[in-house]
């Protein structure tokens, strides 16, 4: 089907699009109410060198690119499932990541948190960024680091409050809407076709009804005509057989004819 003749059809079916359109609107509506509003919110720990590798007076800000390594073994810890397991135990439908911040070099741990309450969202982020020093040292523990060469963690700013994330609730209505649009068009342009389809069917039943009924009119009429011509020459014998019986010597007449001049000439 061509563009324009569904551009066509939306403009002659236009009261059929309009219903269509509406109907979309508040599927589209229901949509937007039906899908979960998810909150986020986040906050951020910054590694720092030990005190040996700092040394006495030392500022650790200087010594931060030499902890990749260590972020690396965190944001593993941070994501094995007994570690998950044991925040989504406590926090039902929450979800979390914790990743490292490419643009700092490695050295800042950023904790994503998102839940179906701002309260969810906010409480398990505290508790996920409490828990982060308390991993650091259970993995030096292993591996009985002393004291003077542990790193250790610092919050770098107050977390983030919850904020709404709508993207599921876009996302829901685009695809409601982009399918009812189609569908839109397409039950206009089957409707057009149809009732297209039915006014030609109409209108050849009519043609062929109104051709029938002068048909049989020709032919009633053609007995009608008939008999007139029967009567006509009958009536037209009847005269010339009364004109006969009325003047019996007209044919003698007719026959006894005045020489010509050319047989008098002759005598």
């Amino acid at each position: 089907m061509k563009l324009r003749m569904v551009g066509w059809a939306l403009i002659r079916r236009w009261y059929a699009a309009l219903g269509g359109l509406i109907v979309v609107g508040a599927v589209c509506a229901l949509a937007y109410v039906s899908v979960p509003v998810d909150y986020k919110a986040s906050g951020s720990l910054v590694l720092l060198p030990s005190a040996q590798s700092v040394g006495s007076g030392g500022n650790p800000y200087l010594f931060l690119g030499g902890l990749g390594q260590a972020m690396d073994v965190l944001t593993r810890r941070m994501a094995a499932p007994e570690t998950v397991d044991k925040f989504s135990a406590q926090y039902q439908k929450m979800s979390y990541t914790a990743l490292p911040d490419v643009t700092s070099g490695s050295s800042i741990l950023v904790v994503a948190v998102k839940a179906r309450s701002a309260a969810t969202a906010e409480q398990a982020l505290a508790a996920i960024l409490a828990d982060v020093p308390t991993e650091l040292t259970t993995m030096q523990d292993a591996l009985h680091v002393p004291a003077t060469s542990r790193i250790s963690s610092m919050p770098v700013a107050e977390p983030s409050p919850p904020v709404p994330d709508t993207k599921g609730q876009i996302q829901a209505v685009g695809a409601v809407g982009a399918a009812g649009m189609v569908l839109v068009v397409l039950f206009t342009a089957l409707l057009d076709g149809l009732l297209l389809r039915q006014k030609r069917r109409r209108e050849g039943g009519g043609g062929r009804k109104t051709a029938a009924r002068v048909n049989s009119a020709s032919h009633a009429a053609e007995p009608e005509y008939a008999a007139l011509l029967v009567s006509a020459h009958v009536d037209d014998k009847q005269q010339k057989t009364a004109s006969a019986e009325e003047d019996p010597e007209e044919p003698a007449r007719g026959t006894h004819r005045r020489p010509s001049r050319s047989a008098s000439a002759a005598r």
